[in-house]
Formats: C-alpha cells, structure tokens, sequence
C-alpha cells in the first residue's frame, strides 16, 4: 500500500492509505472467499511474482527455470550453473517426466528421466505451469496466477470483519534499514475456530523410505521390498499408493505385505533396469525405494 494525500473540507492534510494500480489490479484477482471442502498443499516458502522456480528433480539435481529478457524463453540453471534457454516444455503426468525443447532431459545427464518427485511435483507444476504461460513458452497446461492462502493462529481474539485488509509488519525492524517492514498484507477470507481446524484440509508432502528385497520368479514386475514399515504397520493404510525407484525415477504401487516382517510387494509397470541380482533373484547392493503420501496438518 501506498501513501496519498488528500484534503478536508477545511483544507488541512490528512494522510490516507491507498494502494498502487499494480497492487488494485492484483487484489481485485484475489479470492473473495474461501472454499472448505478443498485440500490445501502446505508450503515452507512463498513463491513470488517473477521470481525463479526451483525444485530437485529424482537424481539430485538443482533445477532452476526463471523468466528470461527476451520473451518465449525461460533461464536455466542446473546446480547453480547457467545451462542456457528454454523455449519449450512438455510433462508427462504418468511418469513425471519434465522434458525441454527437442526432449532433451532437464538434467546432469542425457540419460537421465528428468522425473520432478512426487514430493514436490504438485508445487512444481503448479508454479512452473504459470510462470511458462507468463513468459509465453509452450508445452505445460494453461494455468491462472498461483494464489497462496495464509492461516492466522493470534494470541488473543481480535475483532476482524470478513473482507477487511489485514497488514503483517516488523514492528522491531531497525528504522534504520532501508528494508521494507511490511512483511505481508491480504484480506480475511473466512474465521476458523482454532478448537477446529480440521476443518482447513491442509495437506504436507510425507515421505518413507526403503530397499528392493528381491524380484518375483513369476513376474519380474513384481517386487518384494523391505526396511520401509515395523511388522505391526497397518499396511491397509499404504494399499494403491506410489513407489518411486530412486535411481531410475520408476512409478510402482504398493499392493500389500509379503510375510510378518514388514516387507511388502510393489507392482511397477515395467521391469526395472540395471538391477543387479543373485542366481535365486535377490537385489545386490542398496536399490532405494520411496513412498510418498499426504497428511493432514491437522
């Protein structure tokens, strides 16, 4: 928000706050209210307007795409190194794969899959989808600008009408600095009883790691895995979710437990490449697996 001055009628000064026409253009795209019955990602940080997308793609790398100079192209970084422009993106829902112009993989390696994980793929598309749109290059799904909900937990009740601006400062900000103290500003969208706050669907990104145990005689898509679950775990609370091969990016679902151990089988849609194996087809070496879900903050 921006200061204005503005007059009395006895013609003495009064400071009035207003706002700027980029910030008016922007809350009147803001929601006006807010809808209960969805799910909501938590996230660790805020994304701003024309900053960076960043995310570790599955073999480890720091892959970062921000807007470039000349439109139809974006930057990109790969572990902190400049590798040039994009022009063209494409995503593959069913594996994950986000892939440049030509198909060439956003990656260290040309032979890798260049899968975003499952941890962080919803946000990642999310942002990526928009920034793409905004910077006219093609390829990812139309998308309208990313919009953050914030969760207010106060000390003490307040009096706060529905629709009102609400202002988040730094009061012990050194007046000196020529930081901004205006930490963040919006309107309230909905009072939530904080006895109650399930009913905000809000979501984290978990994750459980395990190893390949070995392959199925009969079916060589079929694995039995291991060191993911206690031998008490429910595993019906596991059924149907998605297993990700670490070093080759794979997809497979979690079909059940295999014995009273805590092993367990994961069906994956194709055999799974450079697995190293005994005569009786036991995985040689450590073959990381890892399971993601979502849980309810609340």
């Amino acid at each position: 928000a921006a200061a204005k001055g503005s007059s009395t009628q006895s013609g003495g000064p009064t400071l009035a706050m207003g706002c700027g026409a980029a910030v008016a253009d922007r809350q009147g795209k803001w929601p006006t209210s807010f809808d209960f019955s969805q799910s909501y990602l938590h996230v660790d940080e805020l994304w701003q307007l024309g900053n960076p997308v960043e995310f570790e793609n599955c073999d480890g790398d720091i892959v970062k795409l921000g807007p470039a100079e000349q439109e139809g192209r974006l930057t990109y970084e790969l572990n902190g190194v400049a590798k040039g422009d994009v022009t063209e993106l494409s995503f593959d829902a069913s594996s994950g794969r986000l892939l440049q112009q030509e198909g060439l993989p956003l990656a260290s390696s040309m032979e890798s899959r260049s899968v975003i994980p499952l941890k962080d793929r919803d946000r990642a598309l999310y942002l990526l989808s928009w920034l793409a749109q905004n910077c006219k290059v093609p390829g990812l799904p139309a998308a309208e600008e990313p919009v953050s909900y914030v969760l207010l937990k106060l000390e003490k009740p307040v009096m706060c009408p529905i629709g009102s601006l609400i202002i988040g400062s730094k009061l012990d900000f050194d007046i000196h600095s020529p930081n901004c103290r205006m930490a963040f500003f919006g309107r309230i969208l909905a009072s939530v009883d904080p006895k109650d706050l399930k009913q905000v669907r809000m979501v984290k990104m978990k994750q459980k790691v395990g190893l390949l145990d070995r392959v199925d005689k009969q079916e060589p898509t079929l694995l039995i895995c291991k060191d993911m679950f206690k031998a008490d775990t429910d595993m019906s609370l596991f059924m149907g979710l998605k297993v990700v091969h670490e070093s080759s990016g794979l997809e497979g679902i979690l079909e059940g437990n295999f014995g009273n151990e805590g092993k367990f089988k994961v069906k994956f849609k194709e055999e799974l490449p450079n697995l190293k194996l005994d005569a009786k087809g036991n995985v040689k070496g450590e073959e990381r697996i890892a399971l993601f879900f979502k849980r309810y903050d609340f």
